[in-house]
């Protein structure tokens, strides 16, 4: 469902982006809609941002697959305004129109399920365990939860590519933001080994190994990145953001690898003591008897 929802939203980018770059050419004359409609362009970014995170979300379908909807369709709306603005603003309308019918749904729903429940505890637990099987489901599919973000950033990453010859016109982004694009490169050839790794590991019958499950974090990490130095090139307010974002998650992924590294020793540790418990007083007996033997 989510590949064949990215395919069609992919095709319709790839049209508007395709004639947003033979409308705004580097000409004398044309300024790039940056400089024009610098907040349009912004609220652009944020809403590839929004559909490709809310792609592959498990948690709360329902309300993810809306979100996923109006960021989808606010990013075609946008395009559209910033190429032809007569039509922008009635696909806007409709798109206003359709954001408040989605609303007072939302609304009508969490009101119901509000009242069917007897307390607030009972609504809490409900959300709880309703994000707990999500995740039990996200961890029996984990294969396809990760092909799935794959592919949405390579979704984010294409379009973001598709915006540089927009946002640069005069000037080469290798010429102001030569050590961002070094990163972009290096950080694409890292992702690029990860997933190749990845794919050898996942075709193999280890599939619960230690090392595929190292690579997929590895591959997901240097992937998400270059979407990330992408935006600080293209809107540097909104990519410092996300870099903060990105930070924080990055620590927390070493702070559970940590956590899982120092349970391993303690195990280790466990098993060493028991060993040294079990075995230590009999290999003295035996060299006790075998001194008695001499």
């Amino acid at each position: 469902m989510a590949n064949h929802k990215l395919t069609n939203f992919s095709f319709l980018m790839a049209v508007l982006l395709a004639l947003l770059n033979l409308k705004f050419q580097p000409q004398p004359n044309i300024e790039s809609p940056f400089e024009t409609q610098s907040v349009i362009m912004e609220m652009f970014v944020i809403c590839i941002l929004v559909f490709a995170i809310t792609l592959c979300t498990p948690y709360f379908p329902e309300v993810i697959d809306d979100i996923n909807l109006l960021a989808g369709s606010l990013a075609a709306v946008l395009l559209t305004f910033t190429l032809f603005p007569g039509l922008g603003w009635v696909f806007l309308l409709i798109w206003v129109t359709f954001f408040v019918k989605l609303i007072y749904r939302a609304i009508r729903k969490f009101c119901q399920l509000y009242h069917a429940m007897s307390s607030t505890s009972d609504l809490f637990n409900r959300v709880l365990l309703g994000r707990r099987h999500a995740h039990h489901n996200e961890e029996s599919n984990g294969r396809t939860t990760n092909n799935n973000w794959h592919a949405s950033l390579a979704f984010a990453v294409g379009v973001f590519l598709a915006l540089m010859p927009v946002k640069y016109q005069s000037t080469a982004p290798f010429e102001t933001h030569n050590a961002l694009m070094l990163i972009v490169i290096i950080v694409t050839l890292v992702y690029a080994a990860a997933r190749q790794i990845e794919h050898h590991l996942q075709t193999s019958n280890n599939n619960s190994s230690i090392h595929r499950i190292i690579v997929t974090k590895i591959s997901l990490l240097s992937g998400s990145l270059v979407a990330v130095v992408l935006v600080l090139v293209i809107v540097p307010a909104i990519g410092w953001f996300i870099l903060l974002v990105w930070t924080l998650f990055l620590m927390k992924q070493i702070h559970e690898a940590c956590q899982i590294l120092h349970r391993l020793c303690q195990s280790i540790s466990l098993v060493s003591y028991v060993f040294n418990k079990v075995v230590g007083p009999r290999g003295h007996l035996s060299q006790g008897r075998n001194g008695l033997v001499a």
